[in-house]
């Protein structure tokens, strides 16, 4: 009777847990969810992924799937970390039929991540991978605008300026509004790194309305925050304050700490500007802040421009020389030889 009682117990049990096991189907209707939100709010996406507990018995196409959600939706939210874990994760299909298929997206990614961490002749040597295993016109768009931008790191600005110039032909054509502010956004910067204030508030006003326009909140707070940061090396007191108020409840919700810091800047020189004094305390938050800017190009950036204005003696920037990046992983992507 005992044996008969602990027979039913375990079964009932075992019945529990395939019943909190979510079924194949659910856990495609959440990463269909996850993948829904990647434009609008990646870091929900983010959040979806987490709650997929079961995930580790997902069928291998679906765990690359997930792996290349958490990737789009760890770029425009600078997860760097996560970022790089699952490109590794990924690797391990590269022979894989869905992975095949989705290289140019990872290739992408991976691209991103290299230029992010300093490797700028591998993050171009991606790109161009990708290039070559491109499906369509608006995958090449996207890959011709981030080898732009990896020229623009190297200093080639007449390289960069070529690229995004051809990209942007390329989304005139395809209609492609949130392409066409990326690449507005871009040569903003460009101009802004030459000085000519002109040209950069017109293109950076250009990218914050085609933002809108897709209601792409990543892109809009990264215009926004390009904007108000010129704003406050033209000393435009009255445009500062009515673009800060939205551009700063935006930043606040996406979870960028590195936006969130480079408006934190931003503002303090505005203040001070305007008159403020700064606190001890004030002057340490900096200093924090300082440390979490998103790369060396934002650094100098601030460095240069904002430093002075509120008198405070940054760190040194040191721009050293990167070695190659010596992943194993990464000696496919160097080869670029996918069949």
């Amino acid at each position: 009777m005992i044996n008969k009682v602990v027979f039913i117990v375990a079964g009932l049990l075992f019945s529990a847990v395939l019943e909190a096991k979510p079924s194949v189907e659910k856990q495609m209707e959440v990463l269909q969810e996850a993948e829904d939100y990647l434009t609008v709010k990646p870091s929900h996406s983010l959040r979806l992924l987490n709650t997929m507990s079961h995930r580790g018995v997902l069928p291998v196409a679906l765990k690359i799937r997930w792996h290349i959600i958490r990737v789009r939706a760890s770029v425009p939210t600078n997860q760097l970390n996560m970022l790089e874990g699952s490109l590794k994760a990924l690797f391990e299909f590269e022979t894989h039929p869905y992975f095949m298929n989705k290289l140019p997206t990872v290739l992408s990614a991976l691209g991103i991540w290299l230029r992010r961490k300093g490797y700028l002749a591998e993050a171009d040597m991606s790109l161009q991978c990708a290039l070559k295993h491109a499906q369509g016109d608006a995958q090449r768009l996207t890959l011709i605008n981030s080898r732009a931008l990896v020229a623009r790191h190297m200093e080639d600005h007449q390289k960069a300026i070529k690229l995004y110039q051809r990209a942007a032909r390329l989304a005139k054509e395809l209609q492609h509004s949130s392409m066409s502010a990326t690449i507005n956004n871009n040569m903003g910067a460009i101009a802004l790194d030459r000085a000519d204030y002109v040209r950069s508030d017109r293109y950076f006003r250009a990218a914050l309305e085609g933002y809108q326009s897709v209601d792409k909140r990543s892109g809009y707070i990264t215009a926004g925050v390009n904007l108000l940061f010129l704003f406050v090396l033209k000393g435009e007191a009255l445009n500062y304050q009515r673009l800060y108020s939205p551009i700063k409840a935006m930043t606040d919700a996406f979870p960028n700490q590195s936006k969130k810091a480079f408006l934190h800047w931003i503002n303090t020189a505005h203040a001070v500007q305007q008159g403020a004094k700064l606190s001890t305390e004030e002057r340490q938050a900096l200093l924090n802040y300082f440390a979490q800017l998103e790369s060396t190009k934002v650094k100098i950036l601030v460095a240069k421009h904002l430093a002075p204005i509120v008198q405070i003696d940054v760190p040194k920037i040191s721009v050293e020389k990167v070695p190659p990046f010596e992943a194993k992983w990464f000696d496919k992507v160097r080869s670029c030889e996918w069949l």
